[in-house]
């Protein structure tokens, strides 16, 4: 008959009865083993405490359901705060429990009935935190004498707990327990028992495999023998004696059990540990860790039908267990992996040998590695290759002899030889459009661990540049540097793209006229670099047919004719006639700028379009090649002058003598022929008689300073024939 459901101020009565209880027996045995002498008195405590836990009221399901909210939504916060408090009491019980027991103690009388309570006790959360609990306070050894205890506990439990989490939490606990006492081996000697290790291994795979070969012949029963594996599965592992008991058909969700031939193996490893364990185990030969975990394992994916994720997740915690409890057990981990052939995604077991042997090349020796890679999906084995590819660099790892490079060349074949994928009438962008940073990356991998690729021996380097340039020739386009064929239409499409995308902005984005024309100039320029004359043309001029159009300030004519001045200057590859139309354009339209000194700026800059210098940033130093043309240029700045000379203001009109003055020396300087000395005086001169009849001017000052400075330029420099002084 069940009991009625307490009202809430009884529930609230018996937590506060629980709390004191706790609170009354952790006060106990603090003060115990505070004293001298009351060892004894604090076990007591702790019995005292654990028992009241397992026979009251306050047992462990009571307490936990109890801790539970229940009453109003204001105790919430209550509540949750008292089921963390009394949480903490028990753990830190348990860890003061561990302080005072040894070995003998903890497995004859302190675990088994803490394990009884936890598996009499069918809440989710007590069991999960409780085994939490033993599993990270008690010390690793007492673990390794009792783990027999601890798993079947574990297989008894709700079967709501989530027992892959306590499996693993113990798995990995262990394996740090071994690395740690194994870390005084050094990498040259780990690296010689791999060896050793994969040669008996294969050795061993192909005896196994000519055994299966001969037993096959003759018309007998099959091999696997039909063992009663109810649902329990062997340790075949462990001896090496019953190498055939193990059933493939123990799991019914499509999930392979090692098989006979990964069991002969170990059999013919076990023989031989003796020859290549000669140091002592951190983990003592008496204790099979890797056989009760790998039991364990299949029994938690047979009864309780793991997902992928979790089945997967257990098996990366034993590859880790069996490398760092065994790493001289190379079948262990091939056993691990041969099971896990038929997943779909096990990107953390390949990685994790990779990333564990001392060398890259013992984890590409495995039988079952290789074979179990290419099952797996494109984006696993381009990771798999990516962090074989890292690893090999990183460690500046050499490839010497042949089986390495085969291995190495195998893991890289996505990398190499698959990738993206075009189908065959892809045009070539579309083939481009397909690169992204990680793919240029992984062709810069590959291109590098060809300098790794070394041995002493000269016929074997050759032979391993053979198998390495037959690898790399299978690759697909994307593995070789190239020029699509069509490039060139593939261009011309773009810039109409954009001579189409511009006109469009310009006829439909009010405001967008100046900004249109300097992209428009833009695309002529780039038009120009890439030996499209007639496109680069068609740019100019429609910059030309906007400014003409839409560009009415005369500050925006101004600076729309500097720009393109300033872009036709720099103009390689247009014929004398076009180039000679587009500049003469720029010239004019300068010309009939509204504002004289704007006219006279336009004409003097537009002078160098007729005068092309070596561009330093392109790499030109031959001024052969170059148009030039030294009359057109002095025709320019003979009419600049007329324009400056035509302006009211005296002060503007000096100022632009002497920018017209600093165009003549630089010509002058560049040997132009039309550009003399005459010239250079004449200027000169008339500078000098504009500022004496304006001495008494106050806007003359800055333009008699850049005038003086002009003239100790031109001084510095000792041109001949040359006069700056003012006449007498």
């Amino acid at each position: 008959m069940a009991s009625p459901p307490q009202v809430v101020e009884d529930q609230a009565r018996l937590l506060e009865d629980a709390l004191n209880v706790v609170r009354q027996q952790t006060q106990l045995m603090r003060r115990c083993l505070e004293s001298p002498g009351k060892l004894m008195d604090a076990l007591k405590c702790s019995s005292t405490l654990v028992s009241e836990l397992r026979t009251s009221s306050l047992g462990p399901k009571t307490l936990w359901v109890r801790l539970q909210h229940q009453g109003h939504s204001r105790e919430r916060e209550m509540r949750t705060q008292e089921r963390k408090e009394l949480q903490l009491l028990v753990g830190s019980n348990l860890v003061r429990l561990s302080q005072l027991v040894d070995l003998d103690v903890y497995k004859n009388t302190i675990l088994q009935p803490l394990l009884e309570q936890v598996v009499q006790c069918r809440d989710v959360l007590a069991q999960e935190y409780l085994l939490e609990v033993i599993t990270q306070v008690f010390p690793d050894e007492y673990h390794l004498h009792t783990l027999d205890q601890f798993l079947a506990a574990v297989s008894r439990l709700n079967p709501h707990v989530n027992m892959k989490v306590i499996v693993i939490a113990m798995m990995d606990r262990l394996s740090a327990y071994a690395a740690r006492e194994s870390e005084s081996s050094s990498g040259v000697d780990r690296e010689k028992s791999e060896q050793e290790a994969v040669t008996k291994l294969l050795e061993a795979t192909r005896l196994n495999k000519e055994s299966k070969a001969v037993d096959s012949q003759p018309e007998s029963t099959p091999v696997p023998e039909s063992s009663e594996s109810n649902g329990n599965p062997s340790s075949t592992e462990t001896n090496g004696a019953s190498s055939d008991a193990k059933p493939k058909e123990e799991n019914e969700d499509s999930l392979s059990v090692a098989p006979t031939e990964v069991e002969t193996q170990s059999t013919a490893e076990t023989v031989n540990k003796d020859v290549t364990n000669d140091k002592p185990n951190a983990v003592p030969d008496s204790i099979k860790l890797y056989e009760i975990f790998f039991d364990q394992v299949m029994h938690l994916v047979a009864s309780q039908r793991l997902s992928v994720q979790d089945t997967l997740a257990l098996l990366v915690s034993l590859v880790n267990l069996a490398l760092k409890v065994h790493p001289d057990r190379l079948d262990y981990v091939d056993q691990v992996l041969d099971y896990a052939s038929d997943r779909k995604n096990i990107l953390n077991l390949l990685l994790t040998p990779i990333t564990s042997y001392a060398s890259i090349f013992t984890a590409l020796s495995l039988p079952t590695y290789i074979p179990l890679l290419q099952l797996q999906i494109y984006p696993t084995r381009r990771a798999v290759a990516g962090e074989v590819a890292r690893t090999l660099q990183s460690n500046s790892t050499k490839i010497s002899t042949v089986a390495s490079l085969e291995g190495v060349l195998e893991v890289l074949k996505v990398l190499i030889k698959e990738g993206s994928q075009n189908p065959a009438n892809y045009a070539g962008v579309q083939r481009k459009s397909l690169e992204t940073e990680e793919t240029i990356e992984e062709q810069g991998w590959l291109s590098r661990i060809v300098h790794l690729i070394h041995s002493d021996d000269n016929d074997t380097q050759f032979k391993l540049l053979q198998i390495t340039k037959a690898a790399y020739s299978e690759g697909n386009e994307r593995a070789r540097e190239h020029y699509d064929d069509n490039w060139e239409s593939q261009i011309s499409a773009l810039f109409k793209f954009m001579h189409s995308t511009l006109s469009t902005m310009y006829t439909r984005v009010s405001g967008s006229a100046e900004h249109c024309l300097r992209l428009f100039v833009a695309c002529g320029q780039i038009a120009d670099q890439t030996n499209f004359e007639e496109v680069s043309y068609e740019f100019f001029a429609q910059a030309f047919t906007i400014y003409e159009e839409s560009i009415s300030d005369s500050r925006a004519q101004f600076q729309a004719v500097c720009v393109i001045a300033s872009a036709l200057h720099e103009t390689r590859n247009f014929n004398k006639e076009n180039y000679d139309t587009l500049i003469t354009k720029c010239a004019l339209h300068g010309s009939k700028l509204l504002k004289k000194p704007d006219q006279c700026r336009a004409v003097f800059l537009a002078s160098h379009l007729w005068w092309a210098v070596p561009i330093a940033a392109r790499g030109e130093t031959d001024e052969k090649n170059l148009y030039r043309d030294g009359k057109r240029v002095l025709e320019c700045l003979q009419r600049a002058l007329r324009v400056a000379d035509a302006c009211m203001d005296t002060a503007v009109s000096v100022e632009l003598f002497v920018e017209i003055l600093n165009r003549y020396v630089y010509y002058f300087e560049q040997e132009n022929e039309a550009v003399t000395t005459k010239y250079l005086n004449g200027l000169i001169e008339l500078i000098h008689s504009n500022l004496q009849g304006n001495q008494d001017s106050a806007t003359i000052t800055e333009p008699r300073k850049h005038f003086e400075r002009t003239l100790e330029n031109i001084t510095s420099r000792n041109y001949e024939g040359v006069v700056t002084a003012a006449a007498p």
